[in-house]
């Protein structure tokens, strides 16, 4: 008999959430936006990944829609870790996954030069 291999569960992260919300519940974005007390927008932005809600917006999601908040909750904080580190989901995933304490270090965007020159002012004697 073959060794039962554990699954793991998977990372939930919110678009993939509200994608699923979505389809299960046939709602349309500002009926999403109304249940949540945000504009269309911001749902929207949620959506798309380039803003991440917080936990009381979490919480309040998997209240009305169902499922596990601290499952959800840690896709939104991987989410919030990508957009901070540079890394890519998977990447991150792969991070937590590991056990390891930290992940590589920060990218930072280039600095942009220094303009060195000197203004001139007007000396009086």
């Amino acid at each position: 008999m073959p060794a039962r291999r554990e699954v793991e569960p998977p990372i939930i992260t919110v678009p993939r959430y509200l994608a699923a919300v979505r389809s299960l519940h046939g709602l349309e974005v500002a009926e999403m936006a109304r249940a949540l007390h945000v504009s269309p927008s911001v749902v929207r932005r949620w959506l798309r990944g380039t803003l991440v809600p917080t936990w009381r917006r979490v919480r309040t999601m998997t209240g009305l829609w169902g499922g596990d908040p601290q499952l959800l909750g840690m896709g939104a904080v991987l989410q919030r870790y990508c957009r901070v580190s540079g890394l890519s989901l998977a990447e991150a995933v792969r991070l937590v996954r590991s056990g390891r304490r930290t992940g590589p270090e920060r990218r930072t965007a280039p600095a942009r030069p220094r303009d060195r020159r000197q203004l001139p002012l007007p000396i009086e004697r």
